[in-house]
């Protein structure tokens, strides 16, 4: 099993700032990492809350008068999100990508190693399925 899991948040990440974050794994820790030009980084770790299942589903993050929500595929400002659920509603996000894969690649590695449950909710918007339970 891996001990740290490493994820980007590509919809707020540019040149100038970056956002990471980070689970320990085997300490059961998080950060939530923030840079500046890749070179300045900060943020603590803090003890990771019991996760009640990884989340995977989509969003846009520009608004598009003329696209639904269904057009996110084709949608440039449309992501996949990775986020670990606790207390319910609350979230800790883990990734941000354009690439489906690569976003469900992580929330499987990352629902084995916190042996949790995982939930789609970007294949279907209307109906959200579990993978792992």
């Amino acid at each position: 099993m891996e001990a740290l899991i490493i994820g980007k948040r590509e919809a707020l990440n540019n040149w100038v700032r970056q956002f990471i974050t980070i689970i320990d794994v085997e300490k059961r820790l998080f950060k939530l990492q923030e840079g500046l030009f890749g070179i300045f980084k900060w943020g603590d770790f803090k003890p990771l809350p019991k996760i009640d299942y990884v989340l995977v589903f989509r969003s846009l993050y520009a608004k598009c008068e003329d696209c639904s929500i269904e057009d996110t595929d084709a949608n440039p400002n449309a992501y996949y999100q990775v986020s670990l659920v606790y207390n319910k509603t609350r979230r800790i996000i883990v990734q941000e990508t354009r690439s489906k894969s690569a976003a469900f690649e992580l929330a499987k590695k990352t629902a084995i190693a916190l042996k949790t449950k995982l939930k789609d909710s970007a294949s279907n918007k209307s109906q959200s399925t579990w993978l792992m339970t």
